[in-house]
């Protein structure tokens, strides 16, 4: 077996060990409910603030069905709110409430820790060539992902 034969694998193995890590770390934190699928919906809400469904399906890139699922278990747990759009009414935004607002700072400490964990004491060098290399990864399985 060569050097990367297995990389399909390897990802796999690093993803589950993350959204055990992350679990973990909520637990610690009394988060209940909170799953790592979340985060992506929290987080782009915490950078852009409220946005409509089909803007956080894009940058998230997940699909209408899947979104739908996770938003309504946020709202669930009291972390977003779904409104219409004063400007469009047939648009439905997303929206933090108090509550995810004033979980904003625990979890970005999470995903500060989790970075910490995954790259250790990494050179910015080789930070740079793996995130190039699973860039250029996805790239060829045609999907790019959006920063």
């Amino acid at each position: 077996m060569r050097i990367g034969d297995d990389i399909v694998q390897t990802i796999s193995d690093l993803r589950a060990l993350a959204h055990a890590f992350i679990l973990e770390c909520l637990e610690e934190e009394g988060i209940v409910g909170l799953v790592p699928s979340h985060g992506a919906v929290l987080a782009t809400l915490y950078r852009e603030g409220p946005l409509p469904m089909k803007a956080i399906s894009n940058r998230i890139r997940r699909d209408k069905s899947t979104l739908t699922v996770l938003v309504r278990k946020l709202e669930e747990l009291g972390y977003v709110a779904r409104e219409p759009d004063e400007k469009d009414s047939r648009v439905v935004l997303v929206r933090l409430t108090e509550k995810g607002l004033a979980s904003q700072a625990i979890l970005e400490g999470i995903s500060r820790r989790l970075q910490e964990r995954v790259w250790g004491d990494s050179s910015e060098e080789e930070r740079e060539m793996v995130c190039r290399a699973l860039t250029r990864m996805i790239e060829r399985m045609g999907r790019v992902p959006q920063s």
